[in-house]
């Protein structure tokens, strides 16, 4: 039996989900441009995608348009501890 996060491939291996880090510029009707970064379990970029979609929609309901810009989207694993500071020690998630 599958476990939540667990798809299937064609040849019916399964896949993992991971943590996605997506940093992104949300602009909705009416209201200024907001940065915001999430993270979201999935197996690859379209499934980050649906997700990202699935969680603004539920946050924004009555929005008729949602407009996004990604800035970076990567897997959490893969974001080097150091690169969240600047050369001053600030973070920047």
């Amino acid at each position: 039996m599958m476990e939540e996060g667990e798809h299937t491939s064609s040849n019916d291996t399964p896949l993992i989900a991971v943590e996605w880090m997506v940093e992104y510029i949300l602009e909705v009707r009416g209201d200024s441009p907001v940065r915001s970064v999430t993270v979201v379990d999935a197996t690859d970029i379209d499934m980050v995608r649906t997700e990202l979609y699935r969680e603004l929609t539920s946050i924004y309901p009555e929005a008729s348009r949602i407009d996004v810009t990604v800035i970076r989207m990567t897997t959490v694993a893969s974001i080097e501890a150091e690169s969240l500071f600047d050369e001053e020690g600030s973070f920047q998630p």
